[in-house]
Formats: C-alpha cells, sequence, structure tokens
C-alpha cells in the first residue's frame, strides 16, 4: 500500500480494501455490515444499545446507499475471537430490544472469522471515502441521522479508539 494508491483510492480511481484478520488472529477493528430493508431502522437500534454503554463508533453508509457499516476501532490489536463475540452480544442485545432485527438484518461482522483460514486472508471489507460513491453522500460516515460530517477528518479524529477491558465487559457479560 502507497501513498498513491490512497490517492486513487479518495480520487475514485480505484477502490482499496484491508483484511481486518491479521496473520496471529488479532485485529484493529470490528465492523458491523447491515443491509436489506430495514437498514436504517435496524442501526439505529443497534446504536442506540451502543450509546447507552457509552461504546464510540463510527457510523458508515454504505457504498451502494443501501446498507451501513458501523465501526468499532480498538486502542490494540485485539483477538478477532473477543472482537467478534462483543459485536455478537450486541446485536443480540439489539434484537432484544427490536424484535423486527432478524438474522437476515445483517449481512455479517469483519473479520468474519475467529482463525486465520490456512494460506488465505480472511474477508476482504472495501475503505470508506471512495469519492465517486461519496458524491452521491455514500462510502461516508455519517451522523445518527445518516447525514454525512462536513469534515470526515475531523469526524475521525474524534472516534474514541475502545480498550480492551471495555470489549471485555460487554462480552463477558453477555456470556452470563
Amino acid at each position: 500500500l502507497t501513498l498513491n494508491h490512497i490517492r486513487q483510492h479518495l480520487s475514485g480511481r480505484m477502490t482499496i480494501g484491508v483484511y481486518p484478520l491479521l496473520q496471529d488472529e488479532t485485529c484493529h477493528f470490528l465492523a458491523v455490515d447491515f443491509d436489506k430493508s430495514t437498514w436504517m431502522e435496524d442501526v439505529a437500534a443497534f446504536t442506540r444499545v451502543c450509546s447507552r454503554y457509552k461504546i464510540a463508533y463510527a457510523l458508515e453508509r454504505s457504498r451502494s446507499g443501501n446498507g451501513s457499516h458501523v465501526w468499532f476501532f480498538f486502542e490494540r490489536p485485539l483477538p478477532a475471537r473477543l472482537a467478534r463475540r462483543f459485536g455478537c452480544a450486541l446485536l443480540t442485545e439489539t434484537m432484544d430490544a427490536r424484535h423486527q432485527v432478524g438474522l437476515d438484518s445483517y449481512d455479517r461482522l469483519f473479520p468474519s472469522q475467529d482463525t486465520m483460514p490456512k494460506g488465505q486472508f480472511g474477508n476482504l471489507i472495501a475503505l470508506p471515502l471512495q469519492a465517486e460513491p461519496a458524491q452521491s453522500g455514500n462510502s461516508l460516515f455519517v451522523d445518527d441521522q445518516f447525514a454525512p460530517y462536513s469534515d470526515q477528518w475531523a469526524f475521525l479524529k474524534t472516534v474514541r479508539r475502545l480498550p480492551e477491558t471495555v470489549v471485555r465487559a460487554i462480552e463477558e457479560d453477555a456470556a452470563q
């Protein structure tokens, strides 16, 4: 990955993505991918659960405009298994609060697995902020009313990274 690749992505000449699952089976972030016809209501219910726990997240409208990614950034790489259980705990609580949210209301978690498949990279997620979809308000970070932030970089600077203690507390509470 070079600065030129990043420039090309931001200008819309190419799309770059990242494999969130690292070789040591840790990850720097978790992204929850929502789509289907009720994605806006489901994301709103999911982010309300996050807000209730004071969990920092970044909401991105997907490239197509027909879905959203809710990103959680960690202070340091965490085991993918822990990150995914954290995400599942939040999803389960959302389903308890909003019974209309079903298993098909979200597409998947990124990383999509706990362990690195032998000889593979895991699942790729496209990075946000690509110019072409952004012209339509997509591939951008948005507020809770789904309006894009006027300064994407300033918003990203404000997103708190989650400490492992917070992630573990949510995961452990759900396991009981």
